[in-house]
């Protein structure tokens, strides 16, 4: 019986073995893909929303996001501002390289302006790096930070294979707007006011609107107001309020977002200020 049972583990392991060498080599053949663009990426080869790889993603962003703030909020002034630099110094990096990409395979860069809101503030912490606008502050805050996390949480390049050069380009831009949004948050460069939210609906509605007509001229889906995002909320929106209906809901739910942020923001501001006062 026991000498069964041994065989019966050893098989088992065996076969364990060699499904976990397929798995590793199917994964090594994505290689082959690594530059390829979303118009020659065959079906079925991307990575789950929540599946093993995007998790484990997330976990290493929000590490790498936990030590980011704790090493700026113990450095000097000096200090700060070359991490700032850096960071939004990166992510113009990251547009110029994905530019640069798009050229070499000679791919249309009708689809690949910076036009998305991601992209938009990837250019936007680098001018507030160099200027420091307090409204531009409370735009990053408002709007680019939790559409950022929005990003990552249900990113639209997940048709894209777990080793990819637009997937490793995706989450770690967008990692690195959460990075310099934070630490300007953790060092109280940028302020949330409630007051001032007209400020980022005003910037809102004037970037909207030229990229809707913009999207609708050239059939194209920047900021997503030409139909919804595959996988996000936006699609529940769209199968009960229909196209362009959804975007009621969006308008609802983006402005809902920014009431949120800077009430939580409020919050966690008077708790601070109570315990110091304690």
């Amino acid at each position: 019986m026991r000498k069964r049972r041994r065989v019966f583990c050893i098989i088992k392991r065996k076969n364990t073995d060699t499904v976990k060498k397929e798995v590793f080599d199917v994964k090594l053949s994505y290689l082959s893909y690594f530059f390829t663009y979303e118009t020659h990426i065959p079906d079925g080869i991307g990575f789950a929303l929540f599946g093993p790889w995007h998790l484990l993603w997330l976990s290493v962003i929000f590490a790498i996001c936990v030590r980011y703030v704790w090493i700026y909020k113990k450095g000097d002034e000096r200090k700060k501002r070359r991490m700032d630099g850096l960071t939004a110094c990166s992510l113009v990096v990251w547009i110029v390289v994905r530019a640069i990409y798009i050229a070499v395979i000679h791919e249309a860069f009708l689809y690949e302006l910076p036009f998305h809101l991601c992209s938009m503030a990837g250019i936007l912490c680098a001018v507030h790096c160099l200027t420091k606008w307090k409204w531009l502050g409370q735009v990053l805050y408002t709007i680019c930070l939790p559409g950022t996390v929005l990003a990552l949480l249900f990113p639209n390049w997940n048709f894209y294979p777990v080793i990819h050069f637009i997937t490793l380009e995706g989450f770690l831009f967008h990692m690195g707007i959460v990075l310099y949004v934070a630490g300007k948050l953790a060092s109280h460069e940028i302020r949330p006011d409630f007051a001032k939210l007209w400020q980022v609906v005003l910037f809102l509605t004037a970037v909207v609107i030229p990229i809707y007509w913009f999207d609708k001229r050239y059939d194209v889906n920047y900021m997503f107001v030409n139909w919804p995002s595959a996988g996000s909320p936006l699609v529940w929106l769209a199968d009960r309020m229909g196209n362009p209906g959804y975007l009621i809901g969006y308008a609802a739910l983006v402005f809902l977002c920014m009431l949120l942020m800077d009430v939580g923001y409020l919050m966690v501001a008077g708790r601070r200020k109570q315990k110091l006062f304690f």
